[in-house]
Formats: C-alpha cells, structure tokens, sequence
C-alpha cells in the first residue's frame, strides 16, 4: 500500500491505569484510518491499514474496543468494516458515538448504563479495552477520563492523568466541565 503509515508508525496505544484495579484504559486514534479517501482524496497523511492496526489492539491484549466516532465518520475514514474486523480478532466492539469535539448526549447516558458497567467489570477483572475517536483526543479522553472518576478519581485527578498519559486530550472547555460533573 502507497504511503502506509500502519507499516512505518505502528499505531500507539496511550494508556492510564484505573485505580483499585490492574486495568488499563488505552487511548489512540480510530484504526485504519484513511482520512481523506472518503473524501475521494487519495493517500492522505492518515492512510493506516485497519488489518495491522487491529493486531496492535490485539496484541495490546485488548478485551474490548470503544468506537466514539458518529456513524458517517466510518465512511469518511474510510473504516465501514471496523466492527465486524474487530470482532474477527476476538475482541468485543461498543459503539457509543459523540459529536466530535463535544460531550456525550442522552443517547449515550442512556447506552452508557448497559456498557459503561461491562467496561468497569473487564477493567474490575484487570482487563484492558481501547478507546479511540477520529483522532484520539477529545471524546477519548473524556470518556477515558469519565472511567476514572467512576472508579473513584477526583475528576481534575482524573483529567490530569488523562492528558499526562496523551497529550493534547480533553479539548474543549465543554468536556473538561463535563468530566468535572462526573461521579464515582
């Protein structure tokens, strides 16, 4: 493949441990993207191959991947297969999307109640799941950063570790308030 960057940069998993527990929440950007093929541009400086990209969850022995992106982001990176080639590493897949650079909706809160409790108990149990957005900062991070005030963090605890782990996450005033609303 022309200019891939799964090959010459493996995709990096950024990762905080959760208190109380020997889980680890890692944060990266959406595998395999391909940003500007969907904008029927070719080779852009994102060009991953999702394939590689999921071993490296794989062999991050990620139980389970967070996809946070919105349904027409799957085409726009071109990933449309995600799901199904994430399962096909064994690994479970949640989509729970968010409006890029903003905070979860009722939508989410509503779907979070059923998965944010599987997510807690594979962490419980010293498991590692992987969130990712488009680019692995802002939804990643709140959401990386809401898991640990529900494990007990203080949340400026919470979003300090966050950003110390990957720098640059939590982006906007919105999430940072949002996590700061947060409860154990």
């Amino acid at each position: 493949m022309k200019n891939n960057r799964s090959k010459v940069s493996p995709l990096r998993i950024d990762a905080v441990a959760v208190p109380g527990t020997g889980g680890l929440i890692g944060m990266t950007i959406c595998p395999g993207k391909d940003e500007y093929a969907g904008l029927g541009i070719p080779a852009g400086p994102w060009k991953r191959d999702l394939y590689l990209d999921l071993q490296v969850i794989c062999d991050w022995k990620a139980q389970a991947l967070v996809t946070l992106i919105e349904e027409f982001e799957f085409e726009l990176l071109s990933v449309p297969e995600l799901p199904e080639k994430t399962r096909a590493f064994g690994i479970r897949w949640f989509h729970l999307p968010i409006v890029e650079v903003w905070v979860p909706d009722r939508v989410f809160e509503e779907e979070w109640v059923v998965v944010g409790e599987e997510l807690r108990q594979i962490l419980r149990e010293d498991g590692r799941i992987v969130l990712h957005c488009r680019g692995g900062l802002g939804r990643t991070g709140t959401i990386a950063a809401r898991l640990l005030v529900e494990f007990g963090m203080d949340p400026r605890e919470a979003i300090r570790r966050v950003r110390a782990a990957r720098m640059g996450a939590i982006q906007t005033r919105e999430q940072e308030d949002y996590v700061l609303r947060c409860r154990s």
